[in-house]
């Protein structure tokens, strides 16, 4: 594949950006204000500006190329030209409340079209299975953007709010983000090869003491970052991040495209509030559906520099 690199370089940017500029700048008021301090955290803030600007321009280059490469996908062509044009268009008009319900309803488009890809079914057993690693993130994302759609389609209709049962959709939403998790391992990341269990427990046993030490603002910082609510006992989550770990590690080499596609979604967090982070999770969940298809017609590779050989685009 051609443009794998760039989406390589993407899920690395965008795990960067959000690491730097939606949790360690935001958890910045833990730190003390010693002219030292506040100087390292204005340079990483710096860098997290930089970064998030790379991957908002290669986020809408990717949706544009996705785009193209969808042409004789009629709608899902025009569907994202149009998510691409109207993001571009709020940089400079500020967006109405109707214009952001047709930017809404646009990503949910996206996001059912890519979700209907499909090939000739195989009788493979395993593949019929690994259809729920795109079923998963594409109804969390779905659930996620009809909680942010219902508000703006009441106040267009001018009908007395709240919406009934956002919050009840917001929470499913963010089951199915654990759900998600969960059959990303169970299909791709399954492992016996205990540094990589040791290697990705580092990021859930920082959570895990974060909570202990200060749930509250462990909390805070959470929706901040992820958009999660922790609605679930903490230790639901801490054994979720230790499975994504495992998992991009698992599948770094021998399935790239899953990896990138399980940063990307981490990278846009549930609900996405930006053009960027929408995105990102739109491009993860075509990777996804890309790599399923191209499973089904035994591609098996084991490096990057084999995919690129095996697969054109």
């Amino acid at each position: 594949m051609k443009h794998l690199s760039y989406f390589k370089w993407l899920a690395l940017a965008a795990i960067a950006d959000w690491f730097i500029s939606r949790t360690v700048t935001r958890a910045a008021i833990h730190i003390p204000k010693t002219s030292t301090m506040i100087t390292i955290y204005a340079v990483v803030n710096q860098a997290g500006q930089i970064i998030g600007t790379f991957t908002a321009l290669l986020t809408l280059a990717l949706v544009g190329w996705l785009a193209w490469q969808n042409r004789h996908t009629l709608w899902l062509s025009i569907t994202l030209t149009g998510l691409a044009g109207l993001s571009l268009l709020f940089l400079v008009v500020v967006p109405s409340t109707r214009s952001m319900l047709i930017y809404q309803l646009l990503a949910a488009t996206v996001t059912i079209l890519i979700l209907k890809q499909r090939e000739e079914k195989p009788k493979k057993l395993w593949w019929q299975w690994g259809q729920l690693a795109v079923f998963f993130p594409a109804t969390a994302l779905l659930a996620g953007l009809l909680y942010q759609l219902l508000p703006n389609f009441y106040a267009t209709m001018n009908w007395p709010g709240p919406p009934p049962l956002t919050g009840t959709l917001f929470h499913l939403g963010e089951l199915f983000v654990i759900g998600s998790v969960c059959v990303w391992w169970w299909m791709f990341g399954r492992t016996t090869n205990w540094q990589i269990w040791v290697i990705s427990a580092v990021p859930a046993l920082f959570f895990a003491l974060s909570f202990w030490h200060d749930p509250a603002m462990t909390g805070i910082l959470t929706i901040w970052s992820t958009g999660l609510t922790l609605i679930l006992p903490w230790p639901v989550y801490t054994v979720a991040l230790w499975l994504v770990g495992v998992t991009v590690l698992v599948t770094w080499y021998n399935q790239p495209l899953i990896a990138y596609a399980v940063l990307l979604f981490v990278a846009a967090g549930y609900t996405p509030q930006l053009s960027t982070q929408l995105f990102c999770a739109l491009l993860g969940l075509w990777l996804l559906r890309q790599q399923m298809s191209w499973s089904q017609e035994g591609v098996n590779l084991v490096s990057p520099t084999k995919y690129r050989q095996q697969v054109a685009i």
